[in-house]
């Protein structure tokens, strides 16, 4: 037997999402906008399934849904942006002798930036 789910489109998640924001005013982590996010989406459809991840990479590329990023220290520049996993470029600039410097990263996608060596710790979301 299968188990049955469905996944929800992404302008519902925002939708939802908006929703947990504007009776909150803003949500301090991932962890407790998941848990907000499906519990008002299973009040539309029991079915609906959602992850981390996926819910973090649809707020990141909304619009309507803005996100701040509390960092920490890394040991490695990350590869892949930690909100909508695309490609990072490179960030440069010129010190006081004229030499280009490399300053952090920048996302293609998304625009999420960080500076040398930096994570994100918490996600804080608001309007």
């Amino acid at each position: 037997m299968r188990a049955k789910y469905r996944l929800p489109r992404s302008d519902i998640v925002v939708r939802a999402a908006r929703d947990v924001i504007k009776k909150r005013g803003e949500v301090n982590s991932l962890a407790q906008m998941h848990t907000l996010v499906l519990e008002r989406l299973k009040r539309e459809n029991p079915e609906y399934r959602l992850s981390r991840a996926r819910l973090l990479k649809i707020l990141a590329l909304s619009p309507k849904v803005r996100i701040k990023v509390e960092k920490r220290k890394a040991k490695r520049n990350p590869a892949l942006c930690p909100l909508c996993g695309s490609e990072m470029e490179d960030l440069y600039g010129v010190d006081l002798f004229g030499k280009k410097v490399k300053l952090g990263k920048r996302c293609v996608n998304c625009g999420y930036r960080v500076e040398r060596r930096l994570e994100p710790k918490r996600y804080v979301f608001y309007i």
